[in-house]
């Protein structure tokens, strides 16, 4: 059985990830194989993750060959007899692209289709989700941390519209391309800081639910104040004038009352389909309300 984990990232999946890093010996014990970014990001499989919407036919060859790559590597797991756990959110794209692009996953398709002779015994696939508002405060602070300029008034207006469709569109595109596999679709909240008994409740592996998890948060966002000392620190008078407009108390809130008004309004529509929908491949985890 093969349970790939796609991410989001700014839901947890570091803390997943580091959860089963940690307790790989134990895992293995009880066959199961975790793969993780370690594996994924070493370098060999580096074409797996392209961002660009056109390849060259350099990076459509980089890819193809690192598919192989990886598609032996779930080969040798599954014929030495073990379950798999891959958990890799480079796969659909990155925090950059996604603010760079103003859009969520522009490339999902694309990816998912350089992905699709690796993936199609993929029994479960697995999409931890988020409100978008926050999903995108998040995403924000994680990036003004480390590269990123706060955005313009212009440039989150054009995030917020084009975010109307949410995060269905990758939704819809993963049960058109794997037609047979599950999805589990878990929402921020929902077991996050309990990685063991969030994949026991994904997969149905009763016996990952007692993993021990160290930490409880990885990769916090921080509070307006710190990401302040951060642009005071590059001398980014632009960046510390937009931040000063946009934020107050411990929370980055970054879009208008009209932009957050959308963001909200797609997310409903979000758990609207996910709850009404009467498909037995997708199942919806949701966080206490």
């Amino acid at each position: 059985m093969i349970v790939l984990h796609l991410g989001a990232h700014r839901t947890g999946t570091t803390l997943f990830q580091k959860a089963l890093a940690n307790d790989r010996e134990t895992l293995l014990s009880k066959g199961i194989s975790f793969i993780g970014p370690e594996n994924i990001r070493d370098g060999k499989l580096r074409g797996l993750m392209p961002r660009q919407a056109k390849l060259t036919p350099y990076q459509k060859t980089a890819a193809q060959n690192a598919a192989q790559k990886l598609a032996a590597m779930l080969e040798r797991e599954q014929s030495a007899g073990r379950r798999i756990i891959l958990s890799e959110e480079n796969l659909i794209g990155s925090v950059r692209h996604n603010i760079n692009t103003k859009n969520i996953y522009p490339n999902f398709r694309r990816s998912i289709k350089i992905l699709r002779p690796v993936f199609e015994k993929v029994d479960i696939f697995y999409l931890s989700i988020r409100s978008l508002e926050e999903w995108w405060n998040s995403c924000f602070s994680f990036a003004i941390q480390r590269f990123l300029r706060p955005p313009s008034d212009k440039q989150l207006d054009q995030i917020a519209h084009n975010s109307a469709f949410g995060w269905r569109t990758m939704i819809k595109a993963l049960r058109e391309a794997f037609p047979t596999s599950r999805i589990a679709v878990i929402e921020f909240g929902a077991l996050t800081s309990s990685p063991g008994l969030q994949l026991a409740e994904v997969s149905g592996w009763a016996d990952v639910s007692d993993l021990q998890t160290k930490q409880r948060v990885i990769n916090r966002s921080v509070p307006p104040d710190k990401l302040w000392d951060v642009l005071a620190e590059r001398s980014d008078h632009l960046g510390l004038a937009r931040l000063a407009r946009k934020s107050s108390g411990q929370k980055l809130t970054l879009f208008s009352s009209l932009g957050s008004n959308l963001l909200r309004e797609a997310y409903d529509r979000d758990l609207a389909w996910l709850v009404g929908r009467e498909d037995e491949r997708l199942r919806f985890i949701a966080a206490p309300h």
